[in-house]
C-alpha cells in the first residue's frame, strides 16, 4: 500500500492543486487555437505561422484537452509528477517514503504547474524524459531510448538535444542505432507538415534579450534564427557528451547529463525566459533524491579503478 501511495499521492495532488492554482497560460490560448488548426480540414497548415515553434504532439494536446483551462492545467500537473516520480525510479531510488517526499517537493517548487503556466511543458518534461531515456541506454534497451527522445521532439523539437544521454548505451554501435531512431521518429513527426509545403517553423527569429549571455557578442535586440540556435544545440549535446564520459560509471550520470544539456542551453540562449530554468530543477529533483539514497557521486571514490557511486 505504501509503495501505491508514494505514487498515487503526488499525481492526485498535482492533478489538483494545478488548476487551482494556474497562472495567466502563458502562451497557451495561442497553441489552443494551432492545435484546432491541427486537428481541422486545414491541418497543413498548422506550422505555416512562424511562430510556432512547437511539436505536433503538443498541438494536438492543446487542440483537444486545451479547450478546458482546468482539464489542460491538470493533466500537466499530473504528467509532471508522475514524470518525476518516473525518472527518480529509473534512476535507482526504490524507497516509498523518497518517492513520496521528492513528489511533494516538485508540488512545492512549482514545478507540476510550470507547464500550463507557461504554456510550454516541454521545459518540464523533456529533462526528465532524457533521465528515463538514459536510463533505457545503459541497461541496453538504446532502440527504446531513441524512441523516448525521437517522439519528444512532438512537444518541441530540442528533445533531439538528448541524444547526449545515448553516450551511456553499452557501445557506440548501440548509440549510433538509438540516434538514427531518435532522429527518425522526429523526422516522422514533421514531416506530413513538410510535404504539405507550408512548413515555416525555420524562419522564425528571436530578439536577442539584454539580460542573456549572448548579449555579451551580439547586440541587445538583434534578430537571431536557426544558425544561432544549432550552434546553441551543438554545444549542449558537446557538454552533456562530455559530462557523459566523465561520469559514465556512476549512477549519477543519469540525471548529471541531462542538467549539463539544459545548462548549457540556457547559457547560450538569446532569450531570458524565466520559464526556461524549469528544466534544471526536474533533473536537480531527481539528483536530490538519488543522494538521499545512495549518496553523493564519486563520495569516496577515484575517478578511475574503481566503480563509481
Amino acid at each position: 500500500m505504501k509503495r501505491i501511495l508514494a505514487w498515487v499521492l503526488p499525481v492526485a495532488a498535482a492533478a489538483a492543486i494545478a488548476p487551482v492554482a494556474r497562472g495567466n497560460g502563458g502562451d497557451t490560448s495561442t497553441f489552443v487555437a494551432t492545435g484546432r488548426t491541427l486537428l481541422s480540414a486545414h491541418w497543413s497548415r498548422a506550422f505555416a505561422n512562424p511562430g510556432i515553434q512547437v511539436g505536433p504532439l503538443q498541438l494536438a494536446l492543446f487542440g483537444t484537452v486545451g479547450r478546458s483551462t482546468l482539464v489542460l492545467a491538470a493533466m500537466l500537473g499530473a504528467a509532471a509528477a508522475l514524470l518525476v516520480l518516473v525518472a527518480a525510479r529509473a534512476s535507482g531510488v526504490e524507497r516509498p517514503g523518497l518517492l513520496a517526499g521528492i513528489g511533494a517537493v516538485a508540488l512545492v517548487a512549482g514545478l507540476t504547474r510550470a507547464g500550463f503556466d507557461s504554456g510550454h511543458p516541454a521545459d518540464t518534461l523533456l529533462p526528465l524524459l532524457w533521465i528515463v531515456a538514459a536510463a533505457e541506454a545503459r541497461r541496453g534497451r538504446t532502440l527504446r531510448a531513441g524512441a523516448v527522445i525521437g517522439l519528444g521532439a512532438g512537444l518541441e523539437t530540442w528533445s533531439l538535444l538528448g541524444v547526449a544521454v545515448l553516450v551511456l548505451a553499452p557501445s557506440v554501435r548501440h548509440a549510433a542505432r538509438a540516434g538514427a531512431v531518435a532522429a527518425g521518429a522526429a523526422l516522422a513527426l514533421f514531416l506530413p507538415f513538410v510535404a504539405a509545403g507550408h512548413f515555416e517553423m525555420g524562419h522564425y527569429h528571436w530578439l536577442v534579450s539584454s539580460q542573456s549571455l549572448v548579449s555579451l557578442v551580439v547586440a541587445p535586440g538583434t534578430q537571431v534564427g536557426w544558425p544561432l540556435r544549432l550552434a546553441q544545440a551543438a554545444a549542449a549535446v558537446t557538454a552533456g557528451i562530455g559530462v557523459a564520459r566523465l561520469a559514465r560509471g556512476s549512477r549519477h550520470a543519469l540525471w548529471l547529463v541531462p542538467a549539463a544539456v539544459v545548462l548549457a542551453r540556457l547559457l547560450l540562449d538569446p532569450l531570458d525566459s524565466g520559464y526556461y530554468f524549469v528544466g534544471v530543477e526536474g533533473p536537480a529533483l531527481v539528483g536530490l533524491a538519488l543522494v538521499a539514497a545512495h549518496g553523493l557521486p564519486f563520495a569516496g571514490r577515484r575517478l578511475a579503478g574503481q566503480p563509481l557511486a
